[in-house]
């Protein structure tokens, strides 16, 4: 009879990485690549890899007991874990590294800990319960999805509009069609509190808020429910805009979905802050941190110049009270009986805020549209003008000295007061809003016009006739001319 030994269980390696391109995170310890070896003893799992540090970090290694890890979750390639022990220290986010492939991900998982922990449980079935929701699992219906979609097209129309793709080439569109300012906005176009959440100041301000917005908003579309979670998009974007007109007046056009997406971080507070007690600390405490960082750190950044920090405040406030008011717990059936309350009061609250809003912000003597046809019309009026009261300064000045007046008064009768005449029935035809600013300065200038005429007239009837006193006649009538003008100028 022969005795057989038996092999002991051999060390398994395995290649992964601890950084990948397009990968959710990063691993706390580790950078690049390297390896796992799971021992039998124990068993001891066994990392291998450079050390993550600003250059080029030193080779390390490593180990963890069976009871150190817990909570390993599989999703594609990417491993996550909790692990206790590691170069990070005690406090430390998520262990992540990177198989080969997704096949293989599942292969390593299974020879990893199953243990976990009552948060992560807590956590899952949270997730679960939130997923099981109506309408929770159909991209195609989402509101967030199809505010993306919208800010993506509202984008490419501006931009087929010549407002520019990188860079804001032209503000005509955005004046014309979109952004938010305090005079043209009160002044019966309050649909620009609407558009102007929807067009960007090209590809770069369009994809930080979108980006932000999908991080974010389907989270909050889970939270809520569709119905609600578009009252709150839109409220928190329109309280955002009203307060950017009582905030900056008509000195600032603002554009962007920022004010919205503020809203919706503000929300995810609100609901916070109301549902503490029926959520798991798991999901509570990390979307505290995040919201609160991302509004603190994105206040601080909008203190800079360029950026509309007001309507991130409004928008910011407005979701953190649509958050608290539209929450409910996530159960299917509380969803069901008073999901049509709630709609019923965030529209409401919404309706009043923004009535609010149009009943207080202040009113402007202009209109933007009477503004821009004024600037249209007097385009080329300067360059056009210059040299022909050049000349006729000129020849004034030696008629002055005794030169005889009789061509100039023919050229003047021939040039001069028809380049008066013309511009006067020019601006005469001009349809403006009575007693604005634009037709009150038309009113003044259409009596500049006629004055000066008046004094060419009078003074090409006296250089025809060779009146001695011609030129101090006009000199007089020019003083008046001249008196008009400058109370024109004045506020």
């Amino acid at each position: 009879m022969t005795d057989s030994l038996t092999e002991p269980p051999r060390e398994i390696s395995f290649a992964i990485a601890y950084d990948r391109f397009g990968g959710a995170a990063h691993n706390p310890d580790f950078k690049g690549k390297g390896t796992l070896s799971i021992r039998p003893d124990g068993p001891t799992y066994v990392f291998r890899g450079k050390k993550r540090a600003l250059f080029s970090g030193k080779p390390i290694e490593v180990e963890f007991g069976h009871d150190d890890i817990c909570n390993v979750v599989v999703n594609g390639p990417t491993i996550t874990c909790r692990a206790k022990r590691g170069e990070a220290g005690p406090v430390r986010p998520p262990f992540v590294f990177y198989c080969k492939d997704a096949a293989e991900a599942v292969a390593v998982a299974a020879l990893l800990p199953a243990r976990q922990d009552q948060e992560f449980t807590e956590a899952r079935d949270f997730y679960a319960k939130l997923n099981s929701l109506a309408g929770a699992r159909s991209p195609g219906g989402s509101v967030t999805n199809i505010i993306i979609a919208l800010n993506a097209l509202a984008f490419v129309v501006m931009g087929c509009l010549g407002a520019g793709w990188f860079t804001v080439d032209s503000m005509m569109p955005y004046l014309l069609y979109g952004a938010n300012n305090g005079a043209a906005t009160t002044d019966g176009e309050w649909w620009r509190l609407l558009t102007s959440m929807f067009v960007h100041y090209g590809a770069l301000h369009l994809f930080c808020n979108m980006w932000a917005l999908f991080q974010a908003g389907h989270f909050l579309e889970k939270l809520l429910g569709r119905s609600l979670f578009a009252v709150t998009y839109l409220g928190s974007g329109l309280a955002g805009g009203l307060v950017s007109i009582a905030w900056h007046g008509d000195q600032v056009w603002s554009a962007g979905a920022s004010g919205a997406v503020f809203g919706v971080y503000g929300a995810i507070l609100g609901y916070l802050l109301r549902e503490k007690q029926s959520l798991p600390a798991g999901i509570y405490q990390p979307m505290l941190k995040s919201s609160l960082t991302f509004a603190a750190y994105n206040m601080i950044y909008g203190l800079r110049a360029g950026v509309d920090n007001s309507a991130h405040i409004g928008g910011v406030a407005a979701g953190l009270v649509l958050g608290w008011l539209l929450a409910l717990p996530v159960d299917g059936e509380v969803r069901r009986q008073k999901t049509g309350q709630r709609l019923v009061l965030g529209i409401a609250v919404v309706a009043a805020a923004v009535a609010a809003g149009v009943m207080f912000t202040p009113r402007y003597d202009y209109s933007l549209r009477d503004e821009l046809t004024w600037e249209q019309t007097f385009k080329g009026f300067g360059e056009q003008e210059t040299p022909l009261l050049e000349r006729h300064q000129k020849a004034m000045a030696e008629i002055d000295k005794g030169a005889d007046g009789t061509a100039h008064a023919a050229w003047i009768a021939s040039d001069l007061v028809p380049f008066y005449e013309g511009w006067d029935q020019r601006i005469s035809q001009l349809h403006l809003k009575a007693g604005r600013l634009t037709a009150r300065r038309r009113d003044g200038l259409d009596k500049i016009f006629r004055m000066r005429l008046a004094g060419y007239q009078r003074l090409v009837a006296g250089l025809r006739a060779h009146e001695a006193d011609a030129v101090a006649r006009y000199v007089q009538d020019e003083t008046k001319v001249i008196a008009e003008i400058e109370k024109l100028k004045k506020p």
